[in-house]
């Protein structure tokens, strides 16, 4: 009897043996969930086998590895105890022997620490369902765009796979066709009103859910949810917040907002420099088929996600659903129909364009409430709808297929509306804080005479500095409207770098105008000190002088050579006196002239 037993062991071990050789990678391997010290890691086989990822800090050296012996075709393996902000290579196969990867297209690069800044580039595609030479072009743009450079963060607006995003659908449209990227960039998605078709996003059933990893307990970050149709997460110092608008509530109180509103207030508490929303219905849109005015979930994700997203200071929502590309003004508090919509709800009515009239500008770094959201529809991945964008929330439109690229660096966050050519066609920036740029501008308008003096008084509120430019051209259109729109800054820099002064934001109280230009004036110094600054056109001259504690002053002597600039941060037009040696540079005073 002993020895049929051990040939029965002997076959099936043959078996197994022989299944684990013809195994297949059908799918991946593509990355999910992750965080400073953990990936997770999912691919797919077409025969059952055991699970092992390998990695380590270069192909051909990976030394440690997580395992599961349970024989599956779906394989996730969590790796964990990883160092925050490094890369790893991998491979994935069965234990003990791998089938894809150890090269150096398989890597993966661990979050950076909660609240640890550091540039960050997302890519983000909506729409994109519709397999093809659209879709191909809207991925290979993105590629020449990128240059070969890392995409931190991949983000699917939803409908990622038309038309019932069943698995087959997916396998074509989001595995197949973005496999290069999705095996070294973790990647994220929001439900669409397509995947609604086979999956129940309030039972959390059904292949979206079957084939992704998200957060359901705050594992990355943020405040547990429960459910993988919302979550959110941490990434290095921004806070994501996915909503599921098939769920559009009805009224306020629903599960979903009050999560909402709890992750909302628990992220004010750890103050990350950007809150970034992604959902599918854009709460405004006149997209053809997709009209924000008539849509029920459109209006009901803007009557009541929206006052909580502006209540708790959310800077950027990303949108797909319209098959085109709409970009809104910085707005505040508008809930209405388009016909409600006016000047009151544009806290900027400027582009935002950095190569237009300015970036737009917050006075706070950090998250500050209702100081502005920026609206993107961005669902033209692989599809165009051809109507009149009109929505007059919106600053640009554009009818041609495309997607989104983010770059966050530090205070800054840019997004640009790549084509399927590569040429960008709109692009926005938001700048957080009211501190100098960190270097001085560069080809200022000069005038012939110029004086800086710096005080260190005997108590902060003694200190002061005054600056004078003299005998220039300063011409009334380069100013632009500080009372309205223009934000200037008055900034003085030594041989490191910013020294003294900020900007003064646009609407900044205290601006007039005068019979020869404008002036500010603020008795109690408030931005940076600054109590005066004139602006006399006819005579081509600037006076900026700051007072007391907040204007700053440093350690003196200062690090010469100086410059003292007035720069319209929209335009980027500018005005300098360089200062190359000093009169007075002690640890009381500083004084430059010219001539």
């Amino acid at each position: 009897m002993r020895r049929p037993a051990r040939s029965l062991v002997a076959l099936i071990a043959l078996l197994l043996a022989a299944t684990a050789d013809a195994a297949l990678l059908t799918r991946g391997p593509y990355l999910q969930m992750p965080g400073p010290h953990g990936m997770t890691v999912r691919w797919r086989t077409d025969v059952p086998t055991t699970s092992e990822v390998a990695y380590g800090a270069a192909p051909g050296g990976l030394s440690s590895t997580v395992g599961d012996p349970t024989l599956t075709t779906e394989h996730s393996i969590v790796v964990a105890g990883l160092t925050a902000d490094t890369t790893y290579y991998y491979s994935v196969g069965e234990i003990g022997a791998a089938i894809a990867g150890n090269d150096a297209a398989h890597h993966f690069r661990t979050a950076p620490l909660t609240g640890t800044a550091r540039p960050l580039r997302l890519w983000s595609i909506g729409d994109a369902g519709f397999t093809g030479v659209n879709l191909d072009a809207v991925r290979d743009a993105y590629t020449t765009f990128n240059g070969g450079g890392a995409t931190d963060l991949f983000l699917l607006l939803g409908d990622n796979a038309y038309l019932t995003g069943t698995d087959g659908q997916y396998q074509t449209a989001v595995f197949d066709e973005h496999q290069a990227l999705l095996r070294s960039t973790p990647v994220w998605s929001v439900v669409g009103n397509h995947e609604a078709v086979s999956s129940n996003s309030i039972t959390g059933v059904g292949p979206y859910f079957d084939m992704f990893t998200f957060p359901t307990a705050a594992e990355l970050g943020g405040v547990a949810s429960g459910t993988e149709s919302y979550f959110s997460f941490d990434y290095g110092a921004v806070h994501f917040i996915v909503l599921d608008s098939e769920q559009a509530p009805a009224a306020a109180g629903t599960p979903m907002l009050l999560w909402l509103e709890a992750d909302l207030q628990g992220a004010v508490l750890q103050n990350p420099d950007w809150i970034v929303a992604l959902w599918h219905r854009p709460p405004y849109s006149k997209g053809l088929l997709h009209d924000s005015d008539t849509e029920t979930n459109e209006i009901r994700m803007r009557q009541f996600a929206l006052p909580l997203l502006d209540q708790y200071g959310v800077d950027v929502v990303f949108c797909g659903h319209s098959h085109s590309y709409e970009r809104s003004y910085l707005l505040d508090a508008h809930y209405g129909s388009s016909a409600t919509f006016g000047g009151a709800n544009q806290v900027d009515p400027g582009d935002g364009n950095p190569n237009g009239d300015g970036a737009y500008r917050k006075a706070d770094t950090g998250i500050s409430g209702h100081s502005g959201v920026v609206y993107v529809v961005n669902g033209s991945g692989s599809d165009v709808r051809m109507t009149t964008l009109n929505h007059p929330a919106m600053v640009a439109g554009l009818l041609e297929l495309g997607s989104v690229v983010i770059d966050i660096d530090g205070d800054s966050l840019t997004a640009q509306f790549v084509n399927s050519t590569a040429a960008v066609h709109d692009a926005f920036r938001i700048v957080k804080g009211r501190t100098c740029p960190s270097a001085p501008a560069a080809g200022c308008g000069t005038a012939p005479k110029g004086k800086l003096r710096i005080t260190d008084g005997a108590d902060p509120t003694k200190d002061k500095w005054i600056w004078k430019w003299r005998g220039g051209t300063l011409a009334a259109g380069d100013l632009g409207d500080p009372s309205a729109q223009t934000d200037l800054a008055v900034c003085v820099y030594d041989a490191t770098g910013a020294l003294l002064g900020g900007s003064l934001l646009h609407a900044t109280p205290g601006w007039a105008p005068t019979a020869h230009g404008l002036r500010y004036s603020d008795s109690l110094g408030a931005q940076h000190g600054l109590r005066t600054l004139k602006l006399n056109v006819d005579a081509g001259t600037i006076l900026a002088k700051a007072k007391g504690s907040a204007a700053g002053v440093p350690s003196l002597p200062a690090a010469f050579p100086l410059r003292a600039q007035l720069v319209n941060l929209d335009s980027g037009t500018c005005w300098e006196s360089a200062f190359a040696i000093a009169k007075t540079n002690s640890s009381k005073r500083v004084v430059a002239t010219l001539p």
